[in-house]
Order: structure tokens, then sequence, then C-alpha cells
């Protein structure tokens, strides 16, 4: 059932292979891109929880601090001589100023401070009001009164949430401007048996000024709160107002429940899947809240994931396209391939019709008309002993390249391919038969009966070349394509075999992908005499390290050995690598360089090479490698040069007579050469660098002897006192003899000991 599925659409075929490989890609990523996201989406909230975490104990320290301060703020005034007289005694009205400006005074000190009140049983003082002193009756904050008179539920340095008037607000105003709401802090000393207050500080701490406290890293999505134990709302927050009671909440509940400092949970707040992170304080049992929106902290991993989903799209569809595109592309030359593959698997028929036809190729003296005949009958053999024939051999091209990258079943399955070309688009034009020959060659005999040349036959030629051009399209390789002459029948077979094997050799000089025609090589017969002249110009440039020249040379060499016989061309290569051994065992000896040359490995190497401009590129590459030793020993050779020009300056700079001559002779060279040289590797001339040499020294002493001048500059080689100073004058922009006076000024400022006048 396969078989015949195979050979009746092997269309559908590639698409079953390749289809189910598709679907697997396509479930390994989205299985990959899922766990990534739980990854990614763990990662975030692990990142979120920290950042809130931190922004909420930031916050709780806040909350500490205010209660330190208000604690530290209620002690001071207790113990303030002032506050006590408020607390203890009765003041006269004219001292009201006195105390007032008292309380104002811690007011303005601590900025939490929304008001401060002292309350002494029977008045309450308060800061900011519009009297100053009121009694229980007529004060306008008449909640604190109830608090004050329950000691037992309201501690000493408790804090309490609560709507108070605005101090300067008219009594009984409606205005919802004229409240506000602020955290009391209690502070008292008596211990009242009737459960109420004698003595108080009541410090209100604003609620505005704790809220703009809250730290949170982006407030535009998230919400930050504080409730108390009962989960009373003791903070600002966007949904709910402020005392609100929020302990019916679960995720309140959970929160309240949990014995953990720090947590965090995810669950439905005010309908919303939220990401709840919360924080105890260090005082008062409270706690702080933090809610995000959980589609906010997954917001970039959803995208994310949903350009992944499109990417895959994007993948499936371009790659059904391209496996739609390749199947058809690859119809043809699949459809025979598995149908002769599933021919052969069938019987052993091909394989023996291969030999017999090989050996019929290869056989001197071929078998009698009537035994050849029932031989070419048995197995299937369009072809008759008496037809004229036309041999075409195709060569693959590369070999070398191809016997590298495929082993030898592959190699032989591509070469059926390009049989199954041949076959197909030989097919209803020529009775043939193709034949493996092993290694690069498949032969065609072709039942040839025009008697026009085959290089003038334009349908010959237009099969052939579409054939190397389906060969190239399809399987990837490139062919050479060699025609006989025409002969009379099979008893020539092998006799013109081996003469097209011959010819086939002049790929070397056409190039791949070529078709040979014997008639269309113009081929010379003279005497061939070996350029001597151009061999020695080509080695000694070489030896010179003239690249250009040597490269010249060799390809006219090349050039003019092309238009000679295959054999003869052979012996030119074999001469020009015996004439580069030469040069490089020159080049060896003189520049005590080794270069990696083995003329038996390169004869080798020469043989497997299939046209001459890989051989010419294959020389050419030599030469450079050649070349850039040659000119790494020399460029070795001018350093060490001149770094011993530049030791005999500094030896001999002192010497008048010093000079470009003097020193080209002492290293036996010219002295426009030395000159040259220096100059090249050292920027400056061998004059300048002297001077510069000599005026360093003079300099030197100048500054730290007292020697004469004259004596100084004819010490380091000068003889003009002119010269000499007008060279010293343009280095360092000041004649010797203010240099030297220069130089005695800095040294006495650097002295200790020396004074001033």
């Amino acid at each position: 059932m396969i078989k015949k599925f195979i050979v009746k659409n092997p269309f559908q075929l590639f698409l079953t292979i390749l289809l189910p490989f598709l679907l697997s890609t396509l479930l390994v990523i989205f299985v990959q891109s899922s766990f990534q996201g739980r990854i990614f989406e763990k990662f975030a909230l692990e990142m979120v929880y920290n950042q809130q975490k931190t922004d909420l104990q930031h916050t709780s320290s806040n909350v500490s601090l205010m209660e330190k301060t208000a604690n530290s703020v209620a002690t001071t005034a207790f113990f303030d001589d002032t506050i006590k007289d408020l607390l203890y005694t009765d003041i006269h009205s004219e001292d009201y100023i006195k105390y007032e400006r008292k309380l104002q005074f811690y007011k303005n000190i601590y900025p939490f401070l929304q008001s401060i009140y002292i309350y002494n049983g029977h008045n309450i003082q308060a800061v900011p009001s519009m009297n100053f002193i009121y009694d229980r009756s007529s004060f306008n904050d008449q909640g604190i009164f109830p608090i004050l008179d329950d000691i037992r539920n309201n501690k000493t340095h408790s804090i309490i949430l609560r709507k108070i008037p605005s101090p300067l607000s008219e009594p009984g105003s409606d205005d919802p401007d004229a409240f506000i709401y602020v955290y009391s802090y209690l502070f008292f000393d008596s211990q009242v048996q009737s459960g109420k207050v004698s003595e108080a500080i009541i410090l209100n701490i604003s609620e505005e000024w704790l809220r703009k406290s809250f730290s949170s890293s982006d407030q535009s999505k998230s919400r930050i709160f504080m409730i108390d134990r009962n989960g009373i709302l003791l903070s600002s927050d966007s949904i709910h107002p402020l005392l609100s009671d929020l302990k019916e909440n679960e995720f309140i509940q959970t929160i309240n429940a949990s014995a953990e400092p720090t947590g965090h949970l995810r669950t439905d707040v005010d309908g919303v899947d939220s990401f709840v992170t919360y924080a105890a304080t260090d005082v008062f049992d409270w706690k702080l809240i933090s809610i995000t929106p959980y589609s906010h902290i997954v917001q970039d991993i959803v995208k994310m994931k949903q350009k992944t989903y499109l990417l895959v799209l994007f993948f499936l569809i371009g790659s059904i396209a391209l496996s739609l595109y390749f199947s058809r592309k690859l119809y043809i030359p699949i459809k025979l391939v598995i149908q002769n593959y599933n021919v052969f698997e069938r019987n052993n028929t091909y394989n023996k019709k291969q030999d017999f036809l090989r050996k019929m190729v290869y056989l001197d003296e071929p078998a009698s008309t009537d035994s050849l005949e029932k031989q070419l009958t048995a197995y299937n053999i369009a072809l008759k002993p008496a037809d004229s024939l036309l041999i075409i051999l195709i060569k693959l091209d590369h070999y070398a390249e191809f016997c590298s990258k495929f082993n030898l079943t592959d190699r032989g399955l591509l070469k059926y391919g390009v049989i199954n070309i041949v076959s197909e688009l030989l097919a209803g034009v020529y009775k043939h038969e193709c034949i493996d020959m092993e290694e690069d060659q498949i032969v065609v005999l072709i039942s040839y009966s025009s008697a026009e040349l085959p290089s003038r036959n334009e349908q010959l030629i237009a099969q052939f070349q579409e054939i190397q051009a389906n060969t190239r399209q399809y399987l990837n390789l490139s062919i050479s394509i060699t025609f006989s002459e025409a002969f009379e029948s099979l008893a020539g077979l092998n006799h013109h075999y081996l003469k097209t094997l011959d010819l086939s050799f002049y790929r070397f000089i056409c190039g791949h992908n070529s078709l040979i025609f014997h008639e269309n090589l113009n081929i010379l017969t003279d005497d061939f005499k070996y350029p001597l002249d151009q061999d020695k110009r080509m080695t000694d440039a070489l030896i010179q390290g003239q690249l250009t020249d040597a490269k010249k040379e060799l390809s006219g060499i090349i050039e003019y050995a092309s238009t000679y016989s295959f054999t003869l061309i052979n012996s030119v290569i074999i001469r020009l690598l015996l004439s580069i051994r030469q040069a490089i065992e020159v080049l060896e000896a003189n520049y005590a360089i080794q270069v990696n040359f083995n003329l038996n490995i390169y004869l080798a190497k020469v043989q497997k090479i299939e046209t001459l401009a890989n051989i010419q590129s294959d020389f050419l590459d030599l030469f450079e490698h050649l070349s850039m030793e040659l000119e790494a020993k020399k460029e070795n050779k001018y350093i060490k040069l001149v770094e011993e020009v530049a030791q005999i300056i500094q030896q001999d700079y002192p010497n008048p007579a010093l000079s470009l001559v003097t020193i080209a002779e002492k290293v036996n060279l010219s002295p426009s050469y030395v000159g040259k040289l220096f100059k090249k590797h050292r920027l400056i001339s061998i004059t300048d660098y002297i001077n510069n040499i000599r005026l360093l020294s003079a300099r030197d002493l100048i500054a730290t002897s007292d020697e004469a001048i004259n004596v100084i500059m004819e010490s380091c080689g000068f003889l003009s006192r002119s010269h000499f100073f007008t060279l010293f004058k343009k280095v360092y922009g000041v004649t010797p003899i203010q240099y030297r006076s220069q130089s005695k000024a800095l040294k006495g400022e650097d002295d200790p000991t020396s004074t001033q006048p």
C-alpha cells in the first residue's frame, strides 16, 4: 500500500513527512513558551513583592518615626513649666498670649502637628483656635471628651484616627471642608479611679502629612493604605473613605490571621484580580497593605506571549508555503528517483545491466554480433549492435569536495539522480543508455544517426545544457560534458570511450560546467619551447620579493602553455613547481626563513586540481605567502639597522665630525639608503636626530653645572656658537644663558634653606 502511494503521489508523501515535523516543532515552541511564561510570571511577582515590601517597610518606618516624635514632643511638653501651668493651675486672661505663643512654638517646629490641646479636667487650651481657651461645653471638638472620659479603652501613648472640626472654622458649620481627619496622640500621667482623664496633652497629627509619607514605586497602579487590628481603615484610599470597616473583606481576614510580619497573596479585591502585599508596623499593631492589579504585573509577559504566538503563526504559514513551493519544485526529480529506486529494490536487474554495460565499454574485443544482440535484448537495452552511436561523458565537477561532503551511499544516490535527469530529458528524443562508470564519470550512449557534427547540433546541445541546469538546480551539482565523434557500431565502443576520456581532461582548460567538443579545441601542434626567460624572471622576482612581477610572469607562462595539449600543460606545471622550489631554496638560504613547501605533496595536490584557473590561484596564494615571509624578514632587518644607527649616534655625538656619511661608512651602506631608511622608521632625519641628542646633553649640562657655555657647546659636538644658540633658542624658546638663569632661579625656590632678598 505504501509503495503504491509512493509511486502514485510523491508530492503528498513529501507533505506527509513534513507536516508532522512542523506540528512537532510548533508543539515544542508552545510548550517552551508556556514554561518560560510561568518562569517569567513567577519572577515578575517576586520582583513586585520585593519592591512593594520595601515600600511598605519604608512607610512603616515613617509611622514609627511619627510615633517616636509625637512621644518625644508630648514628654518634652509635659515637663515644660509653662505647659504644667496649663495642666494644673488656672491662668489669668492677661497671660493667654504667653501660653498661646508657647504652644504655637511647639506646633511650628513639628510640621506634622495639625493642632495641640492641653486639657486640665475643666478647660481645654487649643492651638490654633479662635479663643485659645474653652470650657467643655464651648469647645468645637466635642469628640475628644468621650475619648478622655474612657481611659480604659484609650490608653496613654495611643493614637486614634478621628474627624474633627477645623480649629478655625465657625462652630456648628455644615461645610464639609470645615472638618478634617487627624491622628490624635494621647498623653496623660494621672491615675484616675473614675476612668476619666484629669490632665492630658493631645497632639493632633495631620492625616494628610502621614498620607504623603506613604512610599510607592508605582502609585498610578498600586493602592497603599493602613488598617488597625480591627480592620478599620486608617489612611486615605481611592475606593473606601477613612474609618471604613474592612474586616469583612476576605483578604483582610487572611492578613489579620497571618502570624508573619510580611507576606503576599493573590486574591479578588473589589472585583479585581489583585496581588496583595502586607507588612506590620512596628507600633500600634497596625498593618500596611499594598494592592496592585494582577493584569498590570503580567502585562509585559502577556505581550511577550502574544508576540510569540504571532511569530509561531507566521512560522507555520511560512513553513507551509515553503513546503508547497519546494514540493512542486522537487516533484519531478523525486518522482523519478523514487520510481527507479523502487524498481531497483524489486529486482536486481538494474545492477546486472550496469555491470554488463561497463564490461562492454571496457572490453577491447566485444562479443559476436548475435551473442551481443541476445544480451542487449535480455537486459532490455534499446540500442542495437549496428546502430550509429555517440558517447557523452559526464564528469562531476569539484569531485574532491563532493567526496568529502558525502559518504559512499549518498554519492551513489546523487549520481543516480543525475542519471534520472538525463533519462527524463532524453526520453522520446534519442534511444540511449546511461552507465555509471564509478568515480566521477557517467557515460551516456545515444543512438546518433545524424550526419551533423555534435558541436553543430543545436538540439543536442540544448538538451545537455538543460541537463546541466537541472542537475545544478535540483541536486546542487555542477557537471562538465564531453562529446565523442559519432562512430558506426558497438564494436568500436572501447576505443572511442578512451578517446573521449582523454578529451574530457581538457576541462582543465575549458573550466567547470563546460561542453567539450574535439573540433572546438584550438590545440597547437607545433613544437613547444619552454619559456626559460619568463621562468627566470619569475624566480628572480620571487627572490627579490617583487610579487606583482612574479604573478605576471607566471600568468604569461600558463597562458602560453594552455594553447597546447593537456600532456604538455602537465609538464609545464611540473617545471614551474621545480623553479618555485629552487627560488624557495634561495630565499631560505639568504633570509634564514623556513617555507612550508613540499614538492611531492604539491605534485599530488596539482593532480587533483580540475581547472587551470584553480592551479593558477593556488600558485598565486603560494606567492603571497612567500612575499609576506620575505617582507617580515626584511622589516626585522631594517629595524635592527636603524637601532644600530641610533646607538652609534648616542655614543659618538660629542664628535663634531659625526654625520650621515661617517655613519654610513660604519654600517657599510650608502648614505642615501641609510638616510631614507632611518627617516622611514624614526620619522626624523639623521642630522636632526644628531642635533636633538646634542641639544639634550647641552641643556642638562647648562642646568646642572657652572661650566662656560662655549665649553659645554664644544663638549656636545657643536663648533659654531651662532648655530648652537640658534638651534637652542628654536627648541627651548630661550638662549642658553637665559635657560641657566631660569634653572638657577627655580632651584633656589625649591631649596628650603635659601633666603629671599
